[in-house]
């Protein structure tokens, strides 16, 4: 099409390119069109798949603060049907697994559209519905072998990485605004701009990892409740005898040297980022969800593991984990994927 006041083209896929007022250079311009809403489709169902990987999590912490781990046996079924009468730890247990159903169709449809239209992340639709697939099967040999350490905690640990990956989908698949190279450039500039402050969101990321890890084998041993005084386990003993009693004490210690890098990596994070809005509301958070997080700790043994207080306190964990993993993949290459396009920006 064209105008009076120059020549303006576009591609099949809306995004409007090569503006030549007459006369006049100017770099070509990629711009994101309202009219091609349609191939946000993946970036949006990345986005949703996350949210329902997260309440699933959620969900898994309420099963167990519901002692309903073992309310159905291990195949697809509960009490022999695949839609049972939801109560009692039925609902929880049941529910929870109704939930990845719809993870995994989330995901399989989320696997089809990257493949069909994302040739610049081919590796990514396998690698997140294997993840899903394992995911389930963990699920099932945790029932089927009556909860083994080792798989109810690999079960949690890779659900929390699904989780991440998700995320690093819908950073890859959103839509990318302006001409290239400035974006580019001011990407480039606030990373440096950060300087050094990024380890810290690798340092934070590495203890809340440890952290997780401790306290899916506290719940595990059903250690929660081991210790019931503040700040000691009990009558003034820090390291009492027994393996619950101990376990309950390293998971309550590490989780105050969590909480104090989480404070010092958000506030290095937030002075340094000050053209980068974004990041700096995620790092002014992060401190914010450590400090109701060891709160909520605190409360779940005051209150004798009161379910919402414990379900609270496990939802604290998986967000802490979401808000780093998120300002981790922010600062990084800045590698963005195009709409709907045939491969990606790659920022230096």
């Amino acid at each position: 099409m064209s105008s009076s006041g120059g020549n303006l083209s576009h591609d099949r896929r809306g995004w409007f390119a090569n503006f030549e007022p007459r006369g006049t250079y100017l770099p070509p311009r990629r711009i994101y069109c309202t009219e091609d809403m349609p191939f946000m489709l993946e970036h949006r169902l990345a986005k949703l798949a996350a949210l329902f990987a997260f309440l699933m999590l959620v969900i898994g912490g309420t099963v167990n603060a519901t002692g309903s781990s073992l309310a159905c046996e291990w195949s697809v079924t509960c009490k022999g049907s695949l839609l049972p009468h939801m109560s009692g730890g039925v609902l929880f247990e049941h529910g929870h697994r109704m939930w990845g159903w719809v993870v995994g169709l989330l995901q399989i449809a989320l696997t089809v559209l990257l493949l069909k239209r994302r040739r610049d992340v081919r590796r990514l639709p396998w690698i997140t519905l294997v993840m899903v697939l394992a995911q389930g099967t963990l699920g099932m040999l945790t029932v089927k072998y009556q909860l083994p350490w080792f798989i109810s905690t690999a079960h949690l640990l890779l659900g929390m990485g699904y989780v991440g990956v998700l995320v690093y989908v819908a950073y890859l698949t959103r839509p990318m605004m302006g001409p290239l190279p400035e974006e580019a450039n001011r990407h480039q500039a606030r990373v440096a701009e950060l300087g050094a402050s990024r380890r810290w969101i690798g340092l934070a990321l590495a203890v809340l990892v440890v952290q997780i890890f401790l306290g899916a084998l506290v719940r595990h041993f059903e250690a929660t409740l081991a210790c019931l005084d503040m700040p000691a386990c009990s009558l003034g003993d820090y390291w009492p005898t027994g393996f619950e009693h101990r376990l309950h004490m390293v998971h309550r210690g590490f989780g105050v040297l969590t909480a104090l890098v989480t404070i010092v990596a958000g506030v290095q994070l937030a002075r340094r980022a000050r053209s980068w809005p974004r990041l700096r509301l995620l790092a002014i958070l992060a401190p914010l969800v450590a400090c109701a997080q060891v709160t909520l700790g605190i409360l779940t043994v005051l209150s004798l593991r009161e379910v919402p207080v414990a379900v609270g306190h496990f939802a604290g964990a998986t967000a802490l984990w979401g808000l780093w993993i998120g300002m981790w993949i922010m600062t990084g290459s800045g590698r963005r994927a195009m709409a709907g396009g045939d491969g990606a920006a790659v920022v230096p």
